[in-house]
């Protein structure tokens, strides 16, 4: 029902860091942010180490130096509130069991196991509303909250913008993203999603181990 989508998805399964990012303010101001984000992420990512603490690092270097960019950019060109949520879920490398998730805004996380859906961030919004108490770029400084875990192999992730999470429970986002394969459990959500009225765009990045 939105003439534009602000969501964008950033997944690097070489380096196991999948995320999602969902703009915040009209016109230009939630496209560009969401891709700000993005596109700090790829690059530091890209230099990062190899090993799990160095990638944990580069995200949160990529979301502090994103929402630098955000607000300067924002005062500059006169754009109230522009700014993005974000999602990231970061695997080791050493044992893909072993995960690390942040997030900031309503964005999320979700652990599958078992057929149970597990949140593991923690919207930041105002109770019973769709306003935000945190989005990148939209203050000088960004407050992330990471979240470790260690899961079984068979469990599943999905990081995933509020166009997801919104029009559908935790117990139906569990139930269609364990579904059978990955590419065929990623149809059913999207079409359950749309069965159900899209009300937002969405956008999500399901991952099995």
């Amino acid at each position: 029902m939105r003439g534009e989508n602000q969501d964008l998805v950033y997944a690097d399964p070489d380096r196991l860091v999948f995320s999602v990012a969902d703009g915040v303010g009209g016109g230009e101001g939630g496209a560009v942010a969401s891709a700000m984000v993005c596109a700090n992420l790829k690059m530091m990512l890209y230099a990062a180490g190899e090993d799990f603490a160095s990638r944990k690092a580069a995200v949160q270097q990529a979301i502090e130096e994103a929402n630098a960019e955000i607000f300067e950019r924002s005062r500059r060109k006169g754009l109230s509130a522009m700014g993005s949520t974000v999602a990231v879920l970061v695997m080791d490398p050493a044992d893909r069991r072993r995960v690390a998730v942040c997030n900031v805004g309503d964005s999320r996380v979700y652990l599958i196991r078992g057929g149970m859906p597990e949140l593991l961030t923690r919207d930041h919004r105002l109770d019973g509303s769709h306003t935000l108490t945190r989005a990148v770029g939209i203050g000088g400084k960004v407050h992330t909250r990471w979240f470790e875990s260690v899961c079984d192999h068979g469990s599943g992730f999905l990081v995933c913008t509020d166009g997801v999470h919104d029009p559908l429970t935790d117990a139906r986002i569990a139930v269609f993203s364990s579904a059978g394969p990955v590419e065929a459990a990623a149809r059913r959500l999207s079409d359950d999603v749309l069965k159900h009225g899209a009300p937002d765009n969405y956008s999500f990045v399901l991952v099995s181990i």
